[in-house]
């Protein structure tokens, strides 16, 4: 529950969004403001292929989001048409909102109905791929729910990609 949601080349800078979990994770986040870590190894593993052009949807649930948002960036850049679609259990889970809408439309869920649409990411993305076939759909957050969005994007052939991100 550690993720790179932002970065800053020039000022040699990353956001960091974490889920205080464990030891490590609890460490970070009890860090008073303007600390540092002295050492951090990453990005680690393949990166994620990026489309473009086209229409492409990123999918996020909890702290999975942060992992969207620079995938938003980068295909926004490009000139993809972006439409992201977060949720988390209730309105104070769900993140980066405001950093998403900047780049495209944003869809909210929430489990318990007290932010945009009551149900899961997945209902959204369903009625959205009804609508309007994205060329691509990106997810990241919990393993079902990114097996949700497999099992509901693989019978329309909507290429998928999911970010396995074991502890």
């Amino acid at each position: 529950p550690l993720t790179i949601a932002d970065g800053d080349a020039a000022a040699g800078t990353i956001t960091l969004v974490i889920q205080a979990m464990g030891h490590s994770t609890k460490a970070i986040v009890a860090m008073p403001v303007g600390g540092a870590i002295r050492d951090v190894a990453g990005p680690l593993g393949a990166p994620t292929h990026l489309m473009d052009k086209g229409f492409a949807v990123g999918v996020g649930g909890g702290v999975g989001t942060a992992v969207v948002h620079p995938i938003a960036q980068a295909l926004h850049r490009s000139g993809v048409r972006v439409i992201s679609i977060i949720g988390g259990r209730n309105r104070p889970l769900v993140i980066y909102h405001d950093e998403l809408s900047r780049l495209g439309e944003v869809r909210v869920c929430t489990d318990d109905g007290s932010w945009g649409r009551k149900g899961l990411v997945t209902d959204e993305l369903k009625d959205l791929c009804a609508a309007e076939k994205p060329d691509i759909i990106y997810a990241v957050g919990p393993v079902p729910m990114m097996a949700a969005v497999c099992a509901t994007s693989k019978p329309l052939a909507i290429p998928t990609v999911v970010s396995l991100n074991p502890v």
